[in-house]
């Protein structure tokens, strides 16, 4: 009864312990640094993640730690928190293009690889969109019959 000590199996929790953390510092290395800026914007100013400049604009993705955008939009999950305060973060799936004035307190903050992708393409949406309607704000309607003196 008390001769026999029980197999409790510490060495494999051990080696499940080591590789537990090989993996995280592996993760911890696949890491993309990013830039993250607060948008000024009504509610006061929320995180972004500037993705790209075009023009005198920044291209970003906002951060939120709420799971939905009003009643049923949901935003997208990401592995870790980006601002590194270990809240769970979402991030929205549209796109911001607004002037760079509009953006402060810059920091640097990092991504998992597979959440930056679908960031840039949040991101590659909201870029063409506004090239596509300064596109066509720039292009004169043709439509439009100029008035020409003396046809009256």
């Amino acid at each position: 009864m008390f001769g026999r000590k029980k197999n409790r199996g510490t060495k494999p929790a051990a080696h499940n312990c080591k590789e537990l953390k090989e993996t995280q510092t592996n993760a911890k290395q696949l890491l993309v640094s990013v830039s993250i800026k607060d948008h000024a914007d009504k509610k006061g100013g929320h995180p972004h993640v500037i993705l790209d400049n075009i023009d005198d604009n920044h291209v970003s993705v906002g951060l939120t730690t709420r799971p939905k955008k009003g009643k049923n939009h949901p935003n997208y999950k990401l592995g870790t928190s980006p601002l590194g305060d270990g809240k769970t973060s979402y991030m929205r799936r549209q796109g911001t293009v607004a002037p760079t004035k509009e953006y402060m307190n810059p920091r640097s903050g990092k991504m998992l690889p597979d959440d930056y992708k679908k960031a840039k393409e949040y991101g590659d949406k909201a870029k063409q969109k506004y090239l596509d309607n300064k596109k066509s704000n720039d292009v004169p309607n043709a439509s439009k019959k100029k008035h020409q003196p003396g046809s009256d």
